[in-house]
């Protein structure tokens, strides 16, 4: 769950890395799969992008609930929140760049973030699980921390936006294959190009409110069959009236 720094740096920052929370093995094995469900083609570039992951198998699938990250969106989102959809990004090096996109209100829906009484939350939002290692200068995720709360979005230069520069506002943070990147799609935010001289592999899994929804097409459960109950409310389809707490508060009978 969010510690009181947490709280603080994500108030402040719209985002946060959690560390480790995959072990170097994890990711190898993800990586070796994603191989076998996604396999590299030869027309492909040096920049690929696919949806549906969480279809890759029962190790893709669990990290849509992963015990730790669950617990952090619960707080930053709501205990009803919603999977919207998810998908891989992997780059190689010379991979370009995708401006910076996002930012509060910019699609008058889903990009959004209020703090009141003690509480945050966020419109739709996302967990960026690294597979590899992306260190400072590497390239990947940038965003402009703060960004979630400005009003002169629109005064953005056409220069950062596009990443021909990078002003000293503009942070691309530093992971660790494992680490979880959890940002607000109310920050400014894009890709860097990749100049690791590995490939740079990355899932998303990409939540929101009950009552919203970004994908035009949600979660098909029949394509789920090995899902858990508590998958398949994450995965339900959006509602303001009729949207499950995702945790079972069940009791437990002794």
């Amino acid at each position: 769950m969010l510690s009181d720094e947490d709280k603080f740096r994500f108030d402040l920052e719209g985002y946060l890395v959690i560390p480790g929370v995959l072990s170097a093995s994890d990711c190898a094995r993800l990586s070796q799969l994603s191989d076998k469900a996604w396999p590299r083609q030869p027309q492909d570039g040096a920049f690929r992008r696919t949806a549906a992951v969480s279809q890759w198998g029962d190790d893709f699938r669990n990290l849509m609930d992963h015990p730790l990250v669950l617990s952090y969106l619960i707080e930053l989102i709501g205990p009803r929140l919603r999977l919207d959809h998810d998908y891989a990004i992997y780059m190689q090096n010379g991979a370009p760049s995708q401006p910076i996109h996002g930012g509060p209100m910019r699609y008058e829906s889903d990009h959004w973030y209020h703090y009141n009484d003690g509480i945050i939350r966020n419109g739709l939002m996302v967990a960026t699980w690294a597979l590899t290692d992306a260190g400072a200068g590497d390239g990947g995720f940038v965003c402009v921390p703060g960004s979630h709360k400005t009003n002169f979005i629109h005064l953005l230069p056409k220069a950062a936006q596009s990443q021909e520069v990078m002003p000293e506002y503009v942070r691309q943070p530093a992971v660790k294959a494992g680490d979880v990147i959890l940002f607000t799609e109310a920050l400014m935010h894009g890709t860097r190009a990749w100049r690791g001289d590995h490939e740079r592999r990355v899932l998303l899994f990409k939540y929101s409110p009950p009552h919203s929804s970004w994908a035009k097409q949600g979660y098909d459960l029949s394509a789920y069959p090995s899902a858990t109950d508590q998958q398949q409310r994450l995965m339900a389809a959006p509602s303001v009236e009729d949207h499950a707490k995702v945790l079972d508060e069940t009791p437990k009978q002794s």
